[in-house]
């Protein structure tokens, strides 16, 4: 197989967790393998920075240079929200592989092109939804699928974070609607929906929701920022343009319902994903706060139902040899599930297949169901979701 160059655009906190992840992974793929490339920023320091420290060949500053570049064939696009669109766009129409953090986009008008884009192009595309990755939340949604949990009943799915929570955090791109979009709800509720999705299916309703700007101005920072960090302020405030918390009411085309919320204000949340299903037969819950099991209910008659708890196995059948540690107790943390995805990225590259599990037409899918959410917010009325478009 020919050397395939691999390439990152945007080098801060979430291009450091691609980095990392092909680092480990990109070496298993045979012939002469995949070449940890380039790492593209407009923040040259930054983009050193990463390059040096997981081995990639260069750095650019232009991410058109990295899309036109014949020795670059996959590309991560981990750029801000409001940028997703126009360049995993580019990337696709160049005929590049291409992996695009979530969202998708600011609106599932902006993620449409991408979906009918990735559906005509010539090479494998997708979105980052690695919590699908999880062994425990891979083994719910199989017993949704072969009926052990019975008919889905019910769905809640919270996933919860504090890095906004401090008002002395500066101002930045995350906190203004027309470059965030809604503020936690497409930062974090991506993942919820996108979860819900996976052990539901489609959702055609969204039936209530609700929004809270609890921290309505932050300062401006003195200079540029990136990630979550503290950073020296400035006296100059700038308003909040979008959610700190978001919640809304499903219904699914199955027929059952579903809760999903997405805070960047819940102190003492770190990155906090709780999933609770409830089947006929069955319930299960799961959170990230607890890694090594999931707990587990089955319903048969005249019997007792209690939890038992099942440990969330690294020896999972969709994990196979990947865990460097297969032992069943040893517990799968974020790095391992996010290098996993980029595995199963790599490895439908290599194939020449299609990557399903979490494909560009699922980001496009849940940023439909996003649309709904945030409209139901500010009309105060449900919003169909039109999961056959």
């Amino acid at each position: 197989m020919k050397s395939l160059g691999i390439a990152i655009i945007g080098a801060g906190m979430i291009g450091g967790a691609h980095g990392a992840a092909y680092r480990q992974f990109a070496h298993r793929f045979g012939g002469d393998g995949m070449e940890l490339r380039c790492v593209c920023d407009m923040n040259e320091a930054l983009a050193g920075d990463l390059a040096r420290k997981y081995s990639f060949r260069k750095t650019a500053r232009d991410w058109k240079q990295v899309i036109g570049d014949p020795d670059i064939h996959v590309v991560s696009v981990c750029l801000p929200n409001f940028l997703h669109t126009e360049v995993t766009l580019s990337a696709l129409q160049a005929g590049k592989h291409v992996l695009c953090e979530k969202p998708l986009a600011l609106s599932a008008a902006e993620a449409r092109p991408v979906r009918d884009a990735a559906l005509a192009a010539d090479c494998v595309s997708g979105t980052v939804f690695n919590y699908r990755r999880i062994p425990a939340l891979s083994d719910i949604r199989k017993r949704l699928t072969t009926g052990d949990l019975g008919k889905p009943v019910q769905i809640s799915v919270l996933f919860q974070c504090d890095y906004a929570a401090d008002p002395m955090l500066p101002h930045s791109w995350r906190y203004e609607f027309d470059k965030a979009g809604p503020g936690a709800l497409l930062d974090l509720g991506t993942h919820a929906v996108d979860m819900a999705r996976f052990m539901f299916s489609d959702i055609s309703e969204v039936t209530g929701a609700i929004s809270t700007i609890s921290v309505p101005e932050r300062h401006l920072p003195k200079a540029a920022t990136s990630g979550h960090g503290h950073v020296d302020l400035s006296d100059e405030m700038a308003k909040v343009g979008n959610d700190d918390v978001m919640s809304g009411l499903l219904r699914f085309a199955n027929g059952a319902q579903g809760f999903v919320s997405a805070s960047r204000v819940a102190v003492g949340s770190g990155n906090r994903l709780a999933v609770e299903v409830h089947g006929t037969k069955g319930t299960a819950r799961f959170t990230t706060e607890m890694p090594s099991f999931y707990e587990l209910a089955l319903f048969e008659a005249g019997r007792p139902s209690n939890f038992v708890r099942m440990p969330n196995r690294p020896s999972s059948a969709y994990i196979g040899q990947l865990a460097p540690v297969p032992h069943d107790l040893a517990s799968i943390g974020y790095s391992e599930v996010f290098g996993y995805l980029i595995h199963e990225f790599l490895e439908a590259v290599a194939e020449g297949r299609a990557l399903e599990n979490g494909s560009i037409e699922d980001g496009y899918r849940a940023a439909q169901v996003l649309d709904a959410i945030q409209t139901a917010s500010v009309g105060n009325a449900p919003v169909k979701v039109d999961w056959q478009a």
